[in-house]
């Protein structure tokens, strides 16, 4: 938690000393093969680790997250074609917010699910699931990960799920219908888990507790990330390039 919050604020204590940012939040050593600031870029590399984990007999599978946007994107359908080719262990799943980056998703696509109704133009099956229940979304991801695991190859899982913000801090998401956001907000995987954990007998001073540790986890994380330098002069142009400098390429 304090190397992603000090990634975020560029700080040296960042998982990359702070000159990734939020693009290129990475911890190989953790099996984060990264977050990358082109749209769809990471399904082909996610293809090649799990490629590697079948080369390599290591049992690994990957699991590869991306927006609905990203369907419509070229590098879905290339790295969904080579890994069904090759029945690679890798689990695309689309996290399905209904928009784009400011345009719904359903302006745009031809088909009503868009990641899968596409599905079986790849032999794939079509797997929709409620992004916002966490039992659910774990069940499937299980049964995915086995499947994969087994040589059974690839699988393409559609997440519903809604952002309750705009794309970023300078999107007031005034393009959203009325009552749409509150609507959603019914649905929030938390207060939805919380509810039946209640019901399912868990005291609810079991679950405060729960909740008074994560939050004090995150303000610790946090303080202890400001309190950390902005990367140094000395270093802040290393490792930008593979030869480790930061000297221009014609």
């Amino acid at each position: 938690m304090e190397g992603v919050l000090g990634e975020l604020m560029g700080r040296e204590c960042g998982l990359l000393g702070g000159k990734g940012g939020s693009m290129h939040l990475t911890d190989v050593e953790k099996g984060v093969m990264g977050s990358y600031a082109i749209i769809g870029a990471h399904l082909p590399i996610a293809a090649g680790a799990a490629w590697k984990a079948q080369y390599m007999k290591t049992g690994q599978v990957t699991f590869c997250f991306f927006g609905d946007g990203t369907t419509n994107i070229g590098a879905f359908h290339e790295a969904l074609n080579f890994a069904v080719v090759w029945k690679l262990p890798v689990i695309f799943v689309c996290e399905n917010n209904l928009y784009m980056e400011y345009t719904p998703i359903s302006e745009v696509t031809a088909v009503e699910h868009p990641a899968a109704d596409r599905a079986g133009a790849y032999g794939l099956e079509s797997i929709i699931v409620d992004g916002n229940d966490a039992d659910a979304v774990y069940r499937v991801a299980r049964d995915a990960a086995e499947r994969a695991r087994t040589g059974d190859g690839p699988s393409l899982i559609e997440a519903k799920t809604y952002r309750h913000s705009g794309h970023s801090r300078a999107d007031p998401a005034t393009y959203r219908p009325d009552g749409e956001l509150e609507e959603w907000l019914e649905k929030d995987p938390i207060k939805i888990y919380r509810q039946r954990l209640l019901e399912f007998g868990v005291h609810e001073k079991v679950i405060s507790d729960i909740e008074a540790s994560v939050l004090e986890a995150v303000d610790h994380a946090t303080e202890f990330a400001m309190k950390s330098s902005p990367p140094s002069a000395d270093v802040l142009m290393t490792e930008v390039w593979a030869d480790g400098g930061s000297s221009w390429r014609n």
